[in-house]
């Protein structure tokens, strides 16, 4: 019998471990259902949802029993999302996308100064960009996120260093991005605040190694992503009933070779009731 127990546990652990699932097919190639449909929680009432970059670029992925943290929701990558299915064989896409984006550039080259190296990039590529105005019905703002690369146990400290942002602007916002944004991706508890690049959290220098995940032995689960963060929260304080907007956006740092990732929790975008 304690044999017959032991058994049924394994089968149960088998089972419970599982592939994430990508899909950037109809509905879900489509940026204003992804936000109505997908991202958005309660407690905000958005417009002018607007996309730049290529379509592989963006699309819904499941994650259930995976290290991820996360269930399901939006995934951003500058490349081919596709390839974080372990049954995908690379694709190696050529975005054809030129879309620009100073703030990523400029967040970028504010990391080395911030953690004591010195090296720079001189461009960012393979931008993918969602953005949407909104109105909150409560006095805050959260989302739960996590970024991933294909750059990790690689190319830290170099000029290789793949940035994302979440750039927020509007009433009482005043940042030093575009709009008077603030960056909401940052590695938490940190002054001043430093953005999350593979640079700023990863366990090889290491740095902020609390907040990262080794993904090498897991591609076959996840794939692509040699490592991950852990499950982090993107927070403000906002005026009720005023007009924002965000800014989620992703790029290549230097190249545009080797991908990275950033994973949006489903309804996870919201205003707490007060």
């Amino acid at each position: 019998m304690k044999y017959i127990s032991s058994i049924f546990l394994l089968l149960i652990n088998l089972s419970v471990q599982s592939q994430i699932v990508i899909s950037d097919n109809s509905p879900y190639n489509n940026p204003l259902f992804l936000v109505n449909d997908i991202l958005l929680g309660g407690g905000i009432v958005p417009s002018n949802v607007n996309y730049q970059g290529d379509s592989c670029q963006i699309g819904f992925f499941n994650a259930i029993n995976t290290s991820l943290g996360i269930d399901s929701g939006i995934v951003l990558s500058t490349g081919d999302v596709n390839d974080l299915d372990p049954a995908t064989i690379g694709t190696f896409p050529l975005i054809s996308n030129t879309v620009t984006d100073p703030d990523l550039l400029a967040v970028a080259n504010s990391v080395p100064g911030m953690i004591s190296q010195s090296f720079s990039l001189t461009s960012v590529n393979d931008i993918a960009v969602l953005e949407f105005d909104f109105i909150p019905t409560s006095d805050s703002l959260e989302f739960r996120y996590a970024f991933g690369s294909q750059e990790y146990f690689g190319f830290e400290n170099t000029q290789y260093n793949d940035v994302f942002g979440f750039f927020l602007s509007g009433p009482g916002i005043a940042g030093p991005w575009a709009n008077g944004a603030v960056n909401l991706a940052v590695v938490p508890n940190t002054n001043p605040p430093l953005p999350i690049t593979i640079s700023s959290v990863n366990s090889v220098t290491p740095i902020n190694q609390q907040y990262f995940i080794d993904n090498q032995s897991g591609l076959t689960i996840i794939g692509d992503a040699d490592g991950f963060t852990t499950v982090l929260t993107a927070q403000a304080l906002v005026q009720c009933g005023a007009t924002y907007h965000i800014k989620l956006a992703i790029a290549d740092g230097s190249d545009s070779g080797l991908s990275s990732y950033v994973w949006l929790e489903a309804g996870s975008f919201f205003s707490p009731a007060l």
